[in-house]
């Protein structure tokens, strides 16, 4: 389900010039922001990212949403490998 869900992200975010590599990174930066505000807003989200250094980069509320599952399914994954 992961790779799916990055992959449907990365299709969004391609046009944006965001390649696999670069969404990785985009992604980590993502959640780091959404350590400290879970319910962020995409314009909020972008305006973070913007700060961070992505510039060009808009977010929009499905990519968001993609991202935040994305994310929070990597949790799950990595939580469960620890056990």
């Amino acid at each position: 389900m992961t790779a799916s869900l990055f992959q449907r992200l990365l299709e969004r975010l391609a046009p944006q010039g965001v390649d696999t590599e670069e969404a990785a990174f985009l992604i980590r930066d993502l959640a780091t922001i959404l350590e400290s505000l879970p319910a962020i807003d995409p314009a909020t989200a972008t305006g973070k990212l913007n700060l961070l250094g992505w510039n060009g980069i808009t977010l929009d509320y499905q990519s968001l949403q993609l991202a935040i599952a994305l994310i929070e399914s990597e949790k799950t994954t990595s939580g469960n490998a620890c056990r």
